[in-house]
Order: C-alpha cells, then structure tokens, then sequence
C-alpha cells in the first residue's frame, strides 16, 4: 500500500442536527467527511403524531407475536387488512399504514434538507451512512454518498460501510430500516468485509468488546464484526450509537472511534448535548493524531489529543470543562480568592470578543505551525485585551513565549532569548504593521523538572503559573503537556501558587491595572454592551483586593 497522508473528519448521531452540519463543513477542511448513524431523531415532525405511531407499533407487535409471524409490521398490518373489516385491530392496522406512509415522506424530506447542504459544498468528499433510525438512503436523495456495504477508496485507503443496528427502534417503521437481523445477515456482512478488504472500517453498532457497553447489560456489539477485526489489518474502526461510549481506543495494532453524538439528544438522564467530532490527521497509512472537538456557535473547541507512542495510547485533556460537559471526569483545582475573581471577570469579556482579536491569535497560530515546520516547537500565553479578547485593530500582541531546551539561550534575567526563526516571523509581521511585544519566554523542559523535583523556589515555573492562571493560551497541546503534571502535583501547585499571592496583590492594586480595566470596559461601552450589576461589583472587589 502506498503511503498517504490525508485528513479525516467524523461526526456520528446527527440527530437531525442539520445546521450544525453545514457549520462544521463551513469551518473545516478535511480530505474525507463521515457523516454517519442515525441521521435523523425521529420519523414524524409532531411529537404527538410518533407517540401514536409507537402505540400502533405495540398493537402490531402484539397481533405478530400471537399469530407467530415472522414478518415486518407494516406486513402484519397488511394482513390484517386483508381479513377484512370484522378484524379487530383492522382501524389500527390501516391507520399504522397511513402514518407509516407519511414517515417515509418526512424522512425523504429530512434527507433532501442534508443533501442541500452537501451541494453548498461540492469540493468536500462526504459519506453517509444510516443508523438505526434511518432508512434505506440508497432509496433517497442522499443515495449517491451511502457506503452502507459498500468499498470505495479515498487517499488510497479502502474505506467500507455497514449502516444500521440490532435493535427495535420505537417511531420508526421497522421496514424502512436497514436489515440488520442476528444470524440472518450475518454471513452476507461477512463475505461483504473479506471481498473489500478495507483499511478503515465505517459503522453504526460498534464491534463487540470496543464502545459497545451498556449499564446492567453488559457488551453489545457485533460479535460478526468484532470476528472480521481480530482476523483482518483494518486499522480503523469508526462506530456510534452508543452516546455515552466515547473516545479512541487502540488495541492489536486497530484504532477504534466513538465521537459520541453529534445532534443534541434527550436520554433518560437528561438532555445530552452535541456537537462532538473527531478530527483525524493520517500519515504514512497510520493515525498520527486524533482531536476529539466540539462545535458552538462562537467556535470550535479542542477538549480530548489521543496520540500513541512508545507503546502506551496517551490522553491529553485540553479543556476540562467541554470534558466534563462530555461526561469525562477532571480533577477539581480550587485557586486563591483574586485569581478565582479574575478568572470569572475575564470569561465576562471574552463572551464578547472581538472580531479583532480572533485575527490576531489566527496569526499567531500561524506563526507556530511556521515554526514547526523548522524544526521548533513554541506556544504563546497572551497578555492584555487580547487576552481578554476585546483587542482592536491598533492593539499590539504582548505574549509570552514557551519553547524547548534545545531553542532556549538564557540571558541575564533568567529568560530564553527568542530565537532567530520566530524573531524572522515577528519582523515580517511587523512590516505589516502587527507589533509583536515578547514580555517573557520560558523554557518548558526547565520547568517539568522543576515539577519532578518540586522546587517551588525556580522562577520560570512561579511565572509559568502565574501566566497559566491569567493569560490566554495558543497552541495549548505544548503547555498541556507541562500544566497537566503540575495538576497531579495538587499540594505542591497550591503551595506554590500561595506563594504568588502577595506579588498579585501588589499587582491588582497597581494604577497600570486599573487602567487596564477602565479601557476593557469603555471598549464594551463603545460597542453599546453595558456591564451587569455584578460583573461591575466583581470587578470592584477584584481591585479592591
């Protein structure tokens, strides 16, 4: 097999969540699109109409299992019809026909709503595959992308389908759906997996034994599929279905992907929210790297890297709040009393961010995946309003710059010099009239050992703290990396912080800082936003001190 490197993106559960589709393709580059599982969340467009569908569904079942037939609904319902008016459940059985009928008109209707969206964008390569709430799409609009036991080929890697799941699906006409019967199928799914030979594989149900695990019932999975995975080379293996069941597994040399849903969906527990993918880059035939995001409307959000390396799957969690939104679990960090205020004043304000501010730190991505591709590896903290994310376009870029031990010369005040290749991207930004001010830069190898040995008396890690505690990270995988070895060091992170309490004291209480606030807050006046009562009351404790 040829090498490739190519970029793939997943989202599964959609759950009707159409929009949020076209927000996803609108936002994001990839080579391959996957959009699979339960397209849609119901069949009906008025609830009421699919609570009496699911009690008409019960009044079949029943008139099935009494008469022993092994048939779909809607031909019991036939039947029944068939015997004439004297039938007692002949009313139920026509009216079942009748709402089985405008199910499939909803349906091809919700389907030619997705395709529209997939035309606004005909250089994208995108796949669909049914779920169990779905129906057949190779009989709707969206039939000419279904891979639903079908191979096709994308970077030179072959990508099978195989839609659908064991499991009744109350409110949708059971022969609407994709076959997937236990014993019946299985030999067809089989042969279908040997013939195509795919490198990655796309489905609903996951396999038996990886994201399939439901409470008090234990594994789920195809047993069929889990088979054809231990005896193959597929490297991939995407599923959905089960929401709960998410994150990437790597076992036997095959990544496994369950993004959780993408649609926002009500469950027994409550209501659980969408907008989770996953972004896979793919180089050399293998995952390089896997991100699971989350889409809002005001961005997309990294939260969970899975990379594998030196034979251990590691797991770097970027956003502990999105996480726990997910149903992760994250360590709870109680900080000292002003940065706990800070904190809260400054989400405030980057609610309202600019259109500015989201420029800039688009440069300074671009800076450090420029300086990436020479060989370094640097993040920035950011400083000041672009911090807090109400920048203009006169503001300057005061930032802090993290690097690598092998990229660090210290000077006199115990800070890297910023290398030749980034001072080059600097310049070339300041011919373009972005002034980039770098008010510190820290070595981040200098500053893990000093984690390991817990020396609470090293100045680069008591100013990374600090920045971490008030600054606006870019290129935040490199910090995670440090600030998450910190956090397993709770007592020696909290001591070292309570040493900093007296120096941010002394700098809240500084004319420059109050200053500062006064600015950030006309700034919002200018755009006609006014501070709530207690966001100006938090503030004027803050200062307070």
């Amino acid at each position: 097999m040829r090498e490739n490197n190519m970029r793939v993106i997943f989202i599964a559960d959609v759950h009707h969540a159409f929009a949020q589709v076209e927000r996803l393709l609108d936002r994001t580059e990839a080579d391959l699109y996957l959009v699979t599982g339960d397209l849609v969340s119901r069949a009906f467009f008025r609830y009421a109409t699919a609570w009496r569908f699911m009690e008409l569904q019960q009044a079949m079942a029943g008139f099935r299992t009494r008469e022993n037939l092994d048939e779909t609904l809607d031909l019991a319902a036939q039947r029944i019809l068939k015997s004439g008016k004297g039938h007692p459940q002949f009313s139920q059985a026509e009216e079942y026909i009748a709402l089985s009928r405008k199910a499939q008109e909803y349906l091809k209707k919700s389907y030619d709503r997705l395709e529209r969206i997939f035309t606004f964008y005909p250089e994208k390569k995108i796949y669909v595959l049914p779920g169990n709430y779905d129906m057949d799409l190779s009989q709707t609009s969206l039939g000419h992308g279904d891979i639903n036991l079908k191979c096709i080929e994308s970077g030179g890697l072959r990508v099978a389908g195989l839609g659908g799941a064991d499991v009744m699906t109350p409110g949708m006409p059971d022969h609407l759906q994709v076959p997937y019967d236990k014993g019946k199928h299985d030999a067809a799914f089989l042969s279908f997996l040997r013939e195509s030979r795919p490198h990655m594989l796309v489905l609903h149900q996951p396999p038996y034994g990886y994201h399939d695990v439901l409470p008090g019932h234990g594994h789920s999975g195809s047993p069929v599929v889990r088979d054809f995975v231990d005896e193959s080379d597929v490297s991939i293996v995407f599923s959905g279905h089960h929401h709960e069941q998410w994150g990437a597994v790597f076992s036997r040399g095959t990544w496994f992907f369950n993004p959780s849903n993408f649609g926002r969906t009500v469950e027994v527990s409550g209501t659980r929210p969408g907008g989770f993918f996953f972004d896979i880059a793919i180089e050399n035939n293998r995952v390089e790297a896997a991100t699971l995001r989350r889409i809002e409307k005001k961005g997309i959000f990294d939260i969970v890297d899975y990379h594998y390396a030196d034979k251990n799957l590691e797991t770097l969690v970027l956003d502990e709040q999105r996480y726990v939104l997910l149903g992760g679990k994250a360590r709870k960090t109680q900080h000292i009393k002003p940065i706990r205020q800070f904190q809260r004043i400054k989400s405030f304000f980057l609610s309202y961010e600019t259109p500015e501010s989201v420029t800039l730190i688009k440069e300074l991505r671009s800076i450090y995946r420029k300086i990436h591709d020479k060989g370094m590896e640097v993040a920035f903290d950011l400083l000041g309003s672009i911090s807090f994310g109400i920048a203009q376009e006169s503001s300057d870029m005061d930032v802090v710059v993290y690097m690598r031990s092998r990229d660090c010369v210290l000077d006199d005040e115990d800070t890297c010099g910023v290398p030749r290749p980034l001072a080059a991207v600097f310049d070339e930004l300041k011919e373009r009239h972005l002034e980039v001010e770098v008010c510190d830069s820290l070595d981040l190898d200098r500053i893990m050992q000093a984690i390991e040995e817990e020396d609470s008396e090293d100045g680069q890690l008591q100013r990374f703290i600090f920045y971490r505690l008030v600054c606006r990270p870019v290129n935040l995988r490199v910090v995670k990396r440090v600030e998450n070895l910190l956090l397993e060091k709770d007592r020696f992170r909290r001591k070292v912080e309570e040493g900093l309490e007296e120096y941010i004291r002394v700098l809240v209480s500084s004319v420059r800082h109050v200053k500062s606030f006064e600015k950030y807050k006309s700034r919002l006046r200018e755009r006609e936003i006014d501070l709530p009562p207690d966001v100006e009351e938090a503030i004027r404790n803050y200062l307070r001190g």
